[in-house]
């Protein structure tokens, strides 16, 4: 029965809603087609936006040990000695990898990194894949050196890791290598090796891993030691004012709410088109020259260029976008109390020729681009159907990621080392594995266009 009473009030739900829009079109001919407010904005940003889940758990760090010569003659080493501190601290899973076994050990954590013992044919791209299908973080100790029982038993130029970095990665997450040199001697023979530290985090979560680690140890007392960072994250813009843009004083902007909410904000702007139009296309440099678009419509924003890692952030752009229809639809459902997906939210389209950014200012910065919006007053003629509100408009102005470029150069580099059974060859299988990420095109494609921040603007009818 109270199935059947639900079932009866949401159906009664709907006829009002469809009563209230009839009895709309019925009193006026001149109908009003989007809210008076910006009080539903913020759910309305939820539900047509696809959220951005960290998705990493609160279950402790695995620690995964490759049970090697590299790891067993670790504690001869200062650096190696300072970054079990941190990570022993975490209270972290231990899994050994001893030959193609990976499991979980019990005991304590110091005495099991310091009882390590050599065992051959380490299953490290096992170990990498078993990383990478977790949902929590983990870090790999190893001398990053796979060996297989097959006929080609090294494989000093198989990318092996490949698989399991662009996994972790397309799930928006962080890669951070700390590559350590050592000396090992095999056979009578010393060999230039590297003892890898890889940890699998994401920089979005205070207290991560990587952040716990360099909290403890200071790289930079360690020159020899180098870091490569790879990030598949959405980077954030920063706000100079601490809280949101800073719109033009012309549109005499109500920020709703005075701080953002995240990734988005609300402009609530109190002038008319015409000033507008008037007072902001007009604008002049400090020497009385017209500028090419106008005044400044919206700054105060910074993007960090290298949020990515090994890419660059090298231009960004704007899109605006009609969300009348849509945000009308979601506002009068919501106040009816009816539940929204964002499959039931209504179309939208996109305005052109409407705002630009200034790409010129946003390449000038080294670490950060500046961010500054205008009107595009050479092609501003919006039609209709791009601002059709009555008795307001409501628009979405998005700024997202442009042109990016690779910054790796020769940095791989530190990741190559000797191999042990090929004399005078080099073992370049980890920074393989890290180019071959870089370049693959599913990453590269979940980068670009990536939406940085959004600004909600609700403004007079055009």
């Amino acid at each position: 029965m109270m199935k059947n009473m639900r079932g009866n009030t949401r159906y009664i739900y709907i006829y009002i809603y469809i009563l209230v829009c009839a009895f709309s079109l019925f009193c006026s001919c001149d109908t009003d087609n989007t809210p008076y407010d910006t009080k539903h904005l913020a759910d309305f940003y939820k539900c047509s936006t696809p959220q951005s889940v960290v998705g990493i758990s609160d279950k402790n760090v695995a620690l995964f040990v490759d049970y090697s010569s590299c790891i067993a003659d670790g504690m001869l080493s200062v650096f190696y000695q300072a970054m079990v501190s941190p990570l022993t601290a975490t209270d972290p899973e231990f899994w050994s990898i001893k030959g193609d076994v990976i499991e979980l050990e019990q005991g304590n954590i110091y005495s099991l990194l310091n009882n390590v013992r050599a065992v051959n044919y380490a299953a490290l791209d096992k170990a990498v894949e078993q990383m990478a299908d977790r949902d929590g973080e983990s870090v790999l100790l190893t001398d990053g050196e796979l060996f297989t029982q097959t006929i080609t038993a090294n494989n000093p130029n198989n990318p092996y890791m490949r698989s399991g970095f662009k996994k972790w990665l397309l799930k928006g997450h962080d890669i951070h290598i700390i590559a350590e040199p050592y000396v090992e001697r095999y056979r009578g023979r010393y060999f230039d090796k590297k003892r890898f530290y890889i940890l699998f985090t994401d920089d979005r979560i205070n207290g991560n891993i990587y952040e716990r680690v360099t909290e403890i140890v200071n790289l930079k007392q360690y020159p020899d030691v180098k870091e490569f960072h790879i990030g598949g994250n959405y980077p954030w813009v920063m706000p100079e004012s601490g809280v949101a843009s800073v719109p033009n004083p012309v549109v005499a902007a109500e920020m709703t709410p005075s701080t953002p909410y995240g990734y988005f904000e609300i402009q609530d702007w109190q002038v008319d088109w015409k000033n507008i139009v008037d007072l902001i296309f007009t604008g002049y440099d400090d020497q009385g020259r017209p500028l090419p678009n106008g005044d400044k419509l919206i700054g105060g924003l910074r993007v960090d260029k290298n949020a990515f890692g090994c890419y660059r952030i090298t231009d960004v752009d704007v899109r605006v976008t009609n969300i009348n229809a849509a945000y009308n639809d979601f506002y009068n459902k919501r106040e009816l109390g009816i539940k929204v997906k964002a499959k039931d939210l209504s179309a939208t389209n996109e305005i052109q020729n409407f705002i630009v950014v200034d790409h010129q200012l946003f390449k000038k910065g080294e670490e950060q681009g500046v961010v500054d919006l205008y009107f595009d007053i050479n092609n501003f003629a919006p039609t209709t159907e791009d601002l059709d509100g009555k008795p307001f408009n409501y628009f979405k102005i998005e700024i997202v990621v442009k042109d990016l470029e690779n910054t790796l150069g020769s940095s791989l580099d530190m990741f190559n080392f000797a191999s042990i059974v090929n004399a005078g060859n080099t073992n370049v299988s980890v920074s393989e594995s890290l180019k071959n990420c870089v370049f693959d095109i599913d990453f590269i494609n979940r980068l670009k266009g990536t939406v940085l921040y959004t600004i909600y603007v609700k403004s007079d009818k055009y």
